[in-house]
């Protein structure tokens, strides 16, 4: 906290009085200054507290008006009034011009020296100063700690936590990958990924646009690319409630060092920390998500929008989980990579935010050869402690890929699951080889069979899907249901017959 004119008015031993600008005691004051020019301004830089007897005052209450407007134009936080020395009082014009300008005034009683405020705020300063030291040492000694022990995951909450915000790892594309606290506000989460992006190379500090619940909020982000050399990891975002303070920068600093880091661990010591990844994705699975610790490291995957499972099937596992695993850390993101187990295939894990696109780019460093026998099915964003199902809907994904025809998303399976279970597809089959081989043999039968089931028996759209007259559509239609030898107001009927016209297109 800065020192402010509330807080010197509370020093009882000065006797200090404020006799306007009430609106204006917690602005902080950095320097306390003595002096009797007219306009002191020239040689002001803003946050001073002036301490004067009134002798240089303008007289008049235009004058006074004019003095208070140029200090406050400056900057000035405070105006401190020696009472009984020239004048007995304030000027009442300058009492009125503090109040509207919005400039504290504060009557020092003739027993207090000027010297005596002047060294009480210095010395606040100071002492605040070196408390602020030692925390940011202390602060900086637990985010070493806890990045040896728990990863950027644990910078970040210590960082957070010693500048009072919020802290966020974005890659190298301004996409926030991490946050602490999780619950940060998504529209200033975008805020800090915007910054990011355009300021690319160089640390910058901008206000929070976004609305906050306190009207009086002045938040600010402060970002920083993560390189070291000529490679950058990504940048290191901080959300505060306050305008940075040195003690602020240091520790973004610092945490900023642990990060790079941690991304230019040797590549012996990253091996091993996938294998560890791996081998906590897998005990995850098995044990159904029950082991807390293997569950928790397996949520550093997850990004604001939660974690998302790629499933890839076909192809050399090994050299699959290779190539995924270097792609990810050249991404800047989390490796979690194993085999899946009874499952055959991969499983890597990548952010909710992350989309089909980000999953191709992630095997195309594999030979084309092998990459055409690739399925990847991408499931839908999960919780973080959802990592289970995330998975399942992965795999259930990738059964509906193609061979070497890009990552199929579980969002587009909807209306194709059925045709995914192999069970489900070969019973379907042998219903088409039954029943709809006849019918395939006349033209336009088995088209015309589809259009009905598809537009629920209204005859309108089934003429119109076909493009004939309605009374076309019904001969047609009724053809068929006399070559297949059915009732199609049956709808069990229609369902199985549907069906099976589907995945005969398949």
């Amino acid at each position: 906290m800065a020192v402010t004119v509330r807080w010197l008015l509370g020093r009882r031993d000065l006797g200090l009085g404020l006799r306007a600008g009430a609106s204006a005691t917690d602005v902080p004051i950095t320097f306390v200054i003595t002096t009797e020019l007219a306009d002191p301004t020239p040689w002001l830089t803003g946050g001073e507290m002036l301490l004067t007897t009134g002798i240089g005052i303008p007289s008049g209450d235009e004058g006074c008006r004019d003095y208070v407007r140029r200090l406050t134009d400056r900057g000035v936080s405070a105006l401190g009034f020696g009472v009984g020395v020239s004048r007995a009082s304030a000027p009442s014009a300058l009492v009125d011009a503090a109040d509207e300008f919005g400039l504290a005034l504060v009557d020092v009683p003739l027993p207090t020296p000027f010297v005596a405020v002047a060294r009480t705020v210095i010395d606040e300063i100071a002492r605040r100063a070196n408390a602020a030291q030692a925390a940011a040492g202390r602060a900086q000694q637990r985010m070493t700690r806890a990045a040896v022990a728990g990863g950027p995951s644990a910078t970040l909450r210590e960082l957070a936590v010693g500048s009072g915000g919020a802290a966020l790892l974005l890659d190298r594309g301004g996409r926030v990958v991490q946050t602490h606290p999780a619950d940060l506000d998504p529209a200033v989460a975008r805020e800090v990924g915007e910054q990011a992006r355009a300021h690319g190379a160089a640390s910058a500090a901008g206000p929070v646009r976004a609305p906050s619940t306190d009207p009086s909020a002045r938040r600010t982000i402060v970002t920083q690319p993560i390189r070291v050399g000529d490679r950058g990891h990504g940048h290191l975002g901080v959300v505060l409630p306050h305008e940075p303070s040195a003690t602020d920068h240091v520790l973004i600093g610092h945490a900023n060092s642990l990060l790079a880091l941690d991304f230019e661990r040797p590549l012996r010591l990253r091996l091993a920390q996938w294998r560890m990844n791996a081998a906590a994705l897998r005990l995850v699975l098995s044990a159904g998500g029950d082991l807390d610790e293997a569950a928790q490291l397996v949520g550093e995957a997850a990004d604001p929008a939660g974690v998302r499972a790629l499933m890839i099937r076909g192809g050399d596992p090994d050299a699959v989980v290779s190539a995924v695993r270097a792609a990810l850390h050249d991404a800047g993101r989390p490796v979690f990579v194993s085999e899946a187990g009874t499952a055959s295939g991969v499983i890597a894990l990548l952010g909710g935010d992350d989309g089909p696109a980000f999953a191709d780019a992630l095997v195309a460093g594999i030979a084309p050869g092998e990459r055409g026998r690739l399925q990847l099915g991408l499931g839908a964003p999960h919780a973080p402690h959802a990592v289970a199902e995330a998975v399942a809907a992965a795999e259930l994904a990738a059964r509906a890929a193609r061979p070497g025809g890009g990552t199929v998303d579980a969002a587009a399976l909807v209306g194709r699951t059925l045709f995914t279970e192999p069970g489900t597809r070969e019973a379907l089959a042998r219903l088409d080889r039954a029943l709809l081989e006849p019918l395939r043999a006349h033209d336009g039968l088995a088209e015309a069979l589809r259009a009905y089931l598809e537009n629920h028996g209204q005859w309108e759209g089934t003429a119109a899907a076909l493009g004939v007259h309605r009374h076309t559509a019904r001969a047609r239609v009724a053809r068929a249901e006399e070559l297949l030898g059915v009732d199609l107001r049956s709808a069990r009927v229609r369902a199985e017959l549907l069906l099976a016209l589907l995945l005969g297109d398949e």
